[in-house]
């Protein structure tokens, strides 16, 4: 999947959550350490990280589990805390045109999964590719709901 096409899926999901649920949402630059913020009115509801996945939902029921980077989530968890909001996480399926999310921290900044396993894989680098090796958070896709 190229950057040109990530951005698309974004939009159309962003434009969902717009329509289905009032979040406006913001995104931060392309390196930024979350993706973005939610906000309904003049307040901000959620730290949003947001993932398009070429696949549809029985290619993840195949799986099981939904791959995160460690990283992504501790990041996530320290905005949650010093924002006083939820992190969630916000995947869009291409190939089922299906939004899924989870909240993975409180707004206290405690994880709302408690059962994420973290071990160090290899996983692709960025969407741009490469390989790298680093510890990846595995969420069972029991804790992810259709939006």
């Amino acid at each position: 999947m190229t950057q040109d096409e990530a951005d698309r899926h974004e939009e159309t999901a962003f434009d969902y959550l717009l329509k289905r649920y009032h979040w406006n949402i913001i995104t931060t630059p392309q390196y930024a350490l979350i993706d973005g913020v939610a906000y309904i009115g003049r307040e901000i509801t959620h730290i949003i990280e947001f993932k398009s996945r070429n696949e549809s939902w029985d290619t993840m029921m195949h799986y099981g589990t939904y791959l995160i980077s460690w990283d992504k989530i501790q990041n996530g968890m320290t905005m949650a805390k010093m924002m006083r909001v939820p992190f969630i996480l916000i995947v869009y399926l291409v190939d089922s045109q299906m939004v899924l999310g989870t909240e993975i921290a409180t707004e206290d900044g405690e994880l709302a999964i408690p059962d994420i396993e973290v071990k160090e894989t290899q996983t692709q680098r960025s969407i741009e590719g490469g390989s790298v090796i680093r510890k990846n958070a595995y969420i069972d896709l029991i804790h992810f709901y259709r939006l």
